[in-house]
């Protein structure tokens, strides 16, 4: 048993109230004004031994919490991790358009009604967490104003909050469901390919207007025609200028519904000049954004391929005119774990330069790792084309490839690479041959 003692600043404990827990189990408790001291106090008497196993007891619940909530974050990271990749939102975009689509079926909503309802609260859901996620990390960093305005979060917002304010407007459910097909917008977040064809529009932008403007000049100046030849003839499909247009617009875009055709010998000679103009433009859009999407390609595998190249020491000596020139010579290739590179006896018609990773050459009597700067295949360029030893490899590499002839065009224009390449093929060759000899030596002894 043990005494506490309360004490209480006051004259007297009559406007004071204590409030003793049960945990204290509290067996008797007087009150009185002690004169020596300044105030009233209270002698509480409790039971310690009953209190110090209650207050063990509370502990042990707590590590026993912790250790549960440990456990629950350590087996459910695979979990969290997969949320957060891209495969699962593509899973959830998958699911949530395929729900939307069915529900719009009238048999599947009889049937299924409900578990549609359900999977496409979920996909809401998931979304607005995603989106939530994706504000908070744009707060931590002082960027949640551009982040609103920017194309990313107007696509999360209008993907989060379309729905529950159709919902909240009094539209069928049905009808404010079809707002969910807004989450197909993100299949354009962080998509580099979606930002390069983007930036291909931005660059082709006055050739593919000047396109336009001729699409528009002939699909109006056809349409007058076509007015004032067929008018009289055909007062229905023909007998407004609107109606011409729709006709102008369907045979430039080379659909031809056949609801509206000119009889007359000149409508037929007017269709067929736009028919061949609608092939021709559409041609000249088509040409002009194929040829932006290859420069923009090559010009970004450019700077990757720069930016490797400027990185392997065998080049860091060269000018930037030679690494310009080496560099629309060289292609890059990305190559995962334990890839086979170069197979022994293969005929060899190109050498390769490590810019990331590291491979294993399978020499005897020794392997040999090469790391990032080094290169290797070199020797059947130089001398027999055949390959000497197998080359594996060790970890996910990037490596950027020479093939033949533009070694030969390279080594010609620079001859202190070749020099270079000739010093490191010899070195590498007399090393193979020193570690060989023992070998062979041992041999012939147990012969």
């Amino acid at each position: 048993m043990s005494r506490l003692v309360y004490r209480h600043p006051g004259p007297s404990l009559s406007a004071c109230t204590i409030r003793v827990g049960s945990n204290l189990h509290v067996l008797s408790m007087t009150f009185g004004y002690n004169r020596g001291l300044t105030g009233s106090a209270a002698v509480i008497y409790c039971d310690t031994d009953r209190l110090g196993s209650r207050l063990k007891a509370a502990r042990g619940a707590r590590v026993i919490f912790k250790d549960a909530f440990r456990n629950i974050a350590h087996y459910s990271a695979p979990l969290r991790r997969f949320g957060a990749s891209a495969i699962a939102r593509l899973v959830v975009l998958a699911v949530g358009l395929l729900a939307m689509t069915a529900a719009t079926e009238p048999v599947l909503q009889q049937a299924a009604g409900v578990w549609l309802n359900a999977c496409l609260w979920c996909c809401l859901a998931f979304f607005a967490v995603e989106s939530a996620v994706r504000a908070r990390a744009a707060f931590r960093v002082g960027t949640i104003g551009s982040y609103f305005f920017s194309p990313s979060g107007l696509v999360d917002m209008i993907g989060v909050f379309a729905v529950p304010i159709a919902l909240w407007a009094g539209l069928p459910p049905t009808t404010a469901w079809l707002f969910a097909s807004f989450w197909v917008l993100k299949l354009g977040q962080n998509s580099p390919a979606l930002a390069q064809i983007g930036r291909v529009f931005v660059l082709e932008a006055k050739p593919l207007t000047g396109v336009f403007a001729l699409f528009l000049i002939i699909l109006f100046l056809s349409s007058a025609a076509m007015y004032a030849i067929e008018r009289e003839q055909q007062p229905g499909p023909f007998g407004t200028l609107p109606a011409a247009l729709w006709w102008a617009v369907v045979t430039l875009t080379t659909t031809g519904y056949g609801d509206a055709v000119p009889l007359r010998p000149l409508g037929h000679l007017l269709g067929a000049f736009v028919m061949i103009c609608g092939i021709a433009t559409f041609g000249l859009s088509t040409g002009i954004l194929a040829t932006g999407f290859a420069a923009e390609s090559r010009r970004r595998n450019f700077i990757q391929t720069w930016d490797l190249v400027s990185k392997v020491p065998f080049f860091q000596s060269l000018d930037p005119s030679a690494i310009t020139e080496i560099t629309h010579m060289l292609r890059r290739l990305e190559v995962p774990e334990r890839t086979a590179i170069i197979r022994r006896g293969k005929v060899g018609d190109c050498m390769y330069f490590i810019a990331a990773g590291e491979v294993q050459v399978d020499v005897k009597p020794t392997p040999v790792r090469l790391g990032a700067g080094a290169f290797f295949g070199e020797i059947a360029l130089l001398g027999d084309s055949v390959r000497s030893a197998n080359v594996t490899t060790t970890m996910p590499s990037t490596l950027l490839i020479l093939d033949l002839a533009d070694f030969r065009t390279l080594t010609a224009h620079h001859p202190d690479i070749k020099r270079a390449i000739d010093a490191e093929a010899q070195r590498r060759a007399s090393e193979n041959q020193r570690l060989r000899e023992p070998q062979r030596a041992g041999g012939a002894g147990l012969s």
